[in-house]
This record gives C-alpha cells, structure tokens and sequence, in this order.
C-alpha cells in the first residue's frame, strides 16, 4: 500500500539537500506549498499588537519562519529512506524550530507512475 510522507519543514536552509535526497530516495514526484503556522498561545496573550477585537487573520499568522510542506506519495519501502534522509540532513527533529514529519497511509492512487 502507498502512503503520503509529509515534511512540515520549518528550517529552510535544507529545502534544496532535502528534496535531492528524496528524489534520491525514489519518490516518484514532490509536491511543495508555502503554509502558515500559528503561535503558541501562551505567545498570544503576551502580544501587544492585536486590536481590541482580533479577528482570527489577526490571531492565526506565521510567526517570524516561513514554513513549507514537502509531500509525495510513495510506496511503503521508500518512507524509511525519506525519513532517514531528512534525519542526516536535519539531525533530531524534535529540537525547536525544525520541522515535523508524518506518514499517511493511502488506499488508492490512480496515476502515480514510478520514479
């Protein structure tokens, strides 16, 4: 069964190596899109910025790193080498201000060729 191997990557100075890697790696195609965060909420009460009544634009913003989402459909024997690729890269992802990565199985693809 395929699955979808996202990367919420926070540090965008691997962006170029990652996306090598996981070519690399055999997935077949790539996907980015630019995203946007939120702030801990605990950062929220502490702003000084918002209006009187924010609205949730004014609440709901990228805080001071863009983020980005890597993403690709793969067969399950490729989710090991991106996640091994991004760990080499990155080091441990659990440190602040990384990036996250999660896995999704899928049930069906129609199209998806082969690297």
């Amino acid at each position: 069964m395929p699955s979808l191997a996202f990367l919420v990557l926070h540090d965008l100075s691997h962006f170029n190596d990652i996306l090598s890697a996981w070519h690399d790696a055999g997935a077949p195609a790539i996907t980015i899109l630019d995203a946007v965060g939120t702030r801990d909420l605990k950062e929220q009460a502490s702003r000084d910025d918002l209006p009187l009544m924010p609205s949730i634009r004014d609440l709901i913003q990228a805080d001071d790193a863009p983020r980005t989402i890597i993403f690709s459909v793969v067969p399950d024997e490729i989710v090991d080498k991106l996640a091994d690729a991004i760990e080499e890269l990155m080091g441990d992802l659990s440190e602040e201000g990384k990036g996250i990565v999660f896995v999704v199985p899928v049930s069906r693809v129609i199209g998806l060729r082969p690297a």
